[in-house]
């Protein structure tokens, strides 16, 4: 009787080995066979190799992505593909049109376990590792090699990091960096696209951050940067939602000129912001509005448009207000 039981356990072990292998084999992750980089923008990602179905998330532009596979269906290329939303860093898996996208060779770019070999601290522990998403971004440098951005965290770091590699020899080796706070399973940075505006081939990287001040006081803002000697430069920065409802002023005086008003006590603004070619150089201009309200009250008592070109002066785009 013993011996029968050992043997039966000894079997059920060994099925149970087995099927672990076997799971984990299946589990393991695929390897990329290229890399699907968004030159012009608003390429949008499908959960099936189809335009009839609703893309779940859109590359920014200048995205780097991982493919895994083509396919041919319904007359066209799609590339299955794996892309991080960046306003929750979370990988999404899906389908782009291969058309829209420029395939680069796997080995130009390190993969993730590079990347996070170069950062070293946190992200050599193996859970932590597992468990951060890098959202990739090129960006040109004028003549020099383009300059690797990731944007990468993992929801069990307080910090988010805004990480450039820089190319150096066949390699890449660190370079500037920006940290941001990830709370509630949401990052700072909503979205990232790459775009020339100063038109000489040296590209900016335009994000959309949120900020808090306080209660009832917070917003998102749009930035624009630049790698400039070693650093990232902060061309310009303006909100293109505030909302500031934490006190209100005794009576509504609007400001001129009216972009002075964004912000102020008592105020919502909802705006954005279009980039306009003015020669080689694309200046944003800010559209919008701005609310005026009084405590207790639902509706605005008043409501201001607001204009702005944001012109550049040589060195930076100027200030909203």
């Amino acid at each position: 009787m013993r011996t029968t039981t050992s043997s039966l356990a000894l079997t059920i072990i060994a099925c149970l080995l087995f099927d672990a292998g076997a799971i984990a084999k299946e589990q393991k992750p695929p390897t990329p066979t290229g890399w699907g980089y968004d030159a012009k923008g608003s390429v949008d990602v499908r959960p099936k190799p189809s335009e009839r179905k609703k893309p779940t998330l859109r590359l920014g532009r200048g995205g780097l992505v991982p493919i895994f596979e083509l396919k041919q269906a319904a007359g066209r290329t799609w590339a299955r593909v794996v892309a991080v939303d960046t306003a929750s860093l979370t990988p999404q898996g899906g389908w782009i049109d291969a058309s829209q996208i420029e395939t680069l060779p796997i080995g130009q770019y390190p993969m993730d376990a590079e990347l996070l070999k170069l950062l070293g601290g946190p992200y050599l522990d193996d859970f932590t590792a597992a468990h951060t998403a890098i959202a990739r971004f090129l960006v040109r440098q004028g003549e020099r090699e383009s300059a690797l951005v990731c944007f990468l965290g993992s929801p069990i770091l307080p910090q988010a990091r805004f990480q450039v590699f820089l190319p150096s020899r066949g390699k890449f080796t660190l370079g500037p960096y920006l940290e941001f706070p990830f709370a509630d399973l949401k990052a700072a940075i909503t979205s990232l696209e790459i775009r020339d505006l100063v038109g000489d081939g040296n590209e900016c990287l335009v994000t959309r951050e949120t900020f808090n001040l306080g209660p009832e006081n917070e917003g998102v803002s749009l930035v624009i940067r630049r790698l400039e000697a070693g650093g990232l430069k902060t061309l310009w920065k303006a909100p293109v939602e505030f909302i500031n409802l934490a006190s209100f002023p005794p009576k509504i005086q609007v400001l001129a000129p009216p972009e002075k008003n964004i912000g102020g006590a008592g105020t919502v603004t909802k705006g954005d912001v279009e980039f306009r070619a003015r020669d080689r150089i694309s200046e944003p201009v800010w559209k919008g509005k701005v609310e005026f309200h009084v405590f207790g009250r639902e509706q605005p008592v008043e409501t201001i448009a607001v204009e702005k070109v944001c012109a550049w002066d040589g060195t930076r785009f100027a200030a909203l207000y």
